[in-house]
Parts: C-alpha cells; structure tokens; sequence
C-alpha cells in the first residue's frame, strides 16, 4: 500500500501525492495484465488517446 507523509499539516498535497502514486500504480498494473506484441500496443494506445480527444473536444 502506499504512504504518503503529511507534513506542517498540509492535507491537500499530501493527498494530492498520494492520488498521483496510486494512478501511476493502476497504469502499471493495467500495462503487465496481460502481453501485447509492440504494433498492437500501438494500436491501443492511440486508440485510448482518440477516446480521451473525443472526451475534453
């Protein structure tokens, strides 16, 4: 599990590392779920990449 420690009681950036330690955590785990040969990894990516563009177009 990760930890973050709060210092000078500053809430807000401390959770704000720890959002930003348990997403980098997610994209590792979602990236090694299972083997894609390199052209499909490709193909994924962008395709995730056109759903993100489509979602804040």
């Amino acid at each position: 599990m990760a930890k973050v420690i709060i210092k000078d009681g500053d809430v807000a950036d401390g959770f704000r590392r720890f959002s930003r330690i348990t997403t980098e955590t997610r994209k590792d785990a979602k990236r090694h779920e299972y083997y894609l040969r390199p052209g499909l990894r490709a193909k994924e990516k962008s395709k995730e990449a056109a759903k993100t563009a489509k979602r804040y177009a």
